[in-house]
């Protein structure tokens, strides 16, 4: 009874990530080509959390990098219903990257690095390296094929 109870909710947690990065993909591609309509965004977290690092041309690149890796790892998430073996290897391969990718923008560069430049107070840090640790749980979670 346990361990299908588990297996539905990591079915349930997998499902959200693989939406959750298809349309992060989707808004930072939609935020650098300034699309209108249904992806207006005031701001992207990814463009913010590079932004912070890079500038200019390469910063453009490194977000579009990224927000490509999303995408492919958000659609092999839900590829990895059908079971195919052969996506096995390449949808672990996506997830490991995203995970570090996942600990360099958002946790160090987009929680622990503003924290002590003094633009995030205690509370705001806790809170958004809370979300960041807890996503980068779930990719763990996803990743070890419970």
């Amino acid at each position: 009874m346990a361990k299908g109870y588990t297996a539905m909710w990591k079915t349930v947690l997998q499902i959200a990530m693989a939406v959750m990065l298809i349309v992060g993909g989707i808004n930072a591609i939609s935020f650098l080509n300034n699309w209108g309509g249904v992806f207006k965004i005031t701001n992207e977290p990814l463009v913010d959390a590079v932004g912070g690092l890079f500038s200019g041309s390469a910063k453009e690149i490194v977000v579009w990098l990224m927000a490509i890796i999303e995408l492919i790892a958000g659609v092999l998430l839900i590829l990895d219903f059908f079971h195919i073996k052969s996506l096995d290897r390449l949808d672990d391969i996506f997830i490991l990257i995203i995970m570090i990718a996942w600990l360099v923008c958002f946790v160090i560069l987009g929680d622990i690095i503003p924290f002590f430049k003094g633009s995030l107070t205690f509370m705001n840090f806790l809170g958004k390296l809370s979300k960041d640790l807890i996503m980068l749980a779930c990719f763990g979670i996803i990743k070890a094929k419970i």
